[in-house]
């Protein structure tokens, strides 16, 4: 049996795959009774600190590997925050990392390294801290 790893690269080049990462508090709950959103709509994503009196339930953290706006990332993330039933995502950070897209090296029978080639990118994220209004 052959296993055949072109289809499954060119699948993952085409169809990228973006992260909406939340790192909870050691305090978060995921019921909370006080809750009162009704709609993924309603979720508050901004850019300032909140106006209103609010208490971090977490952190955010969106790796934009597919190379998308920002208009096509906050559906996403409104929704996943309110299916964690959480307020709004104060959105503190825009930055970029570098990382190794690839990376290629061939040894001979000894073991030593008779070819390498490593390829590097910039993966731009965005940063914020994911709140309930107290």
């Amino acid at each position: 049996m052959r296993f055949n790893f072109y289809p499954i690269l060119l699948s993952l080049i085409f169809f990228g795959c973006s992260s909406v990462d939340f790192i909870p508090e050691p305090d978060f709950r995921p019921n909370d009774h006080r809750y009162k959103v009704t709609s993924w709509q309603d979720v508050e994503i901004l850019r300032e600190r909140p106006k209103k009196l609010f208490k971090i339930v977490g952190e955010v953290m969106i790796r934009n590997t597919e190379d998308l706006s920002w208009e096509d990332y906050e559906p996403r993330l409104k929704k996943d925050m309110f299916q964690r039933k959480i307020d709004g995502v104060w959105m503190t950070e825009k930055s970029q990392t570098s990382i190794d897209n690839l990376a290629v090296q061939t040894m001979d029978q000894k073991g030593r390294t008779t070819h390498s080639y490593l390829q590097q990118s910039n993966l731009p994220y965005w940063k914020g801290y994911a709140f309930r209004y107290k």
